[in-house]
């Protein structure tokens, strides 16, 4: 018993530490990303309850990249753009579904440019 109160402080800290561990995944894991094309636009919105970022650029000057990285092991980049600005989208999605949701996106926007990084 004598021994125990000197652990009793790191033992209540491990368990803090580990609950805000486990409240930034839950938090993370419920973003969400809604892409929208219609006749018009292609918007993005990201958010976790509602819509925190919004994105939106005309339909006809949308362009899909699939981009490599330079370093092997990186994860490709998808991205739709216009005029110089860019949106990252499909960061949580794995190779596979990355490159299925480019190719669904490709026949619902237009043409996909696919570039590896130099």
């Amino acid at each position: 018993m004598h021994g125990f109160w000197p652990v009793l402080p790191f033992a209540g800290l491990e368990v803090i530490v580990l609950g805000i561990a486990f409240y930034l995944c839950l938090s993370r894991s419920q973003v969400r990303e809604v892409v929208t094309v219609n006749a018009d636009v292609v918007t993005v919105e990201r958010g976790r309850h509602q819509p925190e970022e919004y994105w939106e650029c005309p339909r006809v000057w949308a362009r899909v990249a699939l981009e490599h990285s330079p370093i092997a092991w990186y994860p490709r980049r998808l991205t739709v753009a216009f005029q110089g600005q860019q949106v990252e989208i499909g960061q949580c999605l794995n190779e596979e579904e990355r490159g299925v949701l480019a190719e669904e996106l490709q026949q619902m926007i237009g043409d996909v440019h696919w570039h590896r990084a130099m």
